[in-house]
């Protein structure tokens, strides 16, 4: 279970593992609260989605829309265009230790995503 708070979150995507491309990284900034989470990246991406927490299992679904700004581009190389873009990311994370990461499809490229409890709202 995420807990409610401010959250780092780190994106990473190619190298030599997955492309044999250079590596890309971008941070972010997130906020939790009541399984809402909304946030953004240093690029000017905006995200808001909801956390689903499996009971049993302990993992996380968090799913968000990412608002990408007219002409943006993504780690991933996707440009957004003049009109910016809206793309729909799901992924699962187990329970932070304190850090949590998973990979995501972007378009058709994989993302790692990692996020580190920054602390709480109060």
């Amino acid at each position: 279970m995420l807990d409610d708070g401010v959250y780092g979150i780190s994106f990473e995507s190619g190298g030599e593992a997955d492309t044999g491309g250079p590596c890309h990284r971008s941070e972010g900034l997130a906020v939790l609260r009541g399984g809402v989470i909304l946030g953004s990246d240093r690029n000017g991406g905006v995200f808001r989605g909801r956390c689903l927490y499996d009971v049993a299992g302990g993992d996380v679904t968090v799913a968000v829309r990412l608002a990408v700004p007219p002409h943006g581009v993504l780690l991933t190389g996707l440009e957004a265009g003049p009109d910016g873009a809206f793309i729909d990311v799901t992924g699962c994370f187990p329970p932070p230790t304190p850090v949590s990461s998973t990979v995501v499809d972007i378009g058709g490229t994989p993302v790692a995503v990692e996020l580190r409890f920054v602390g709480p709202l109060t």
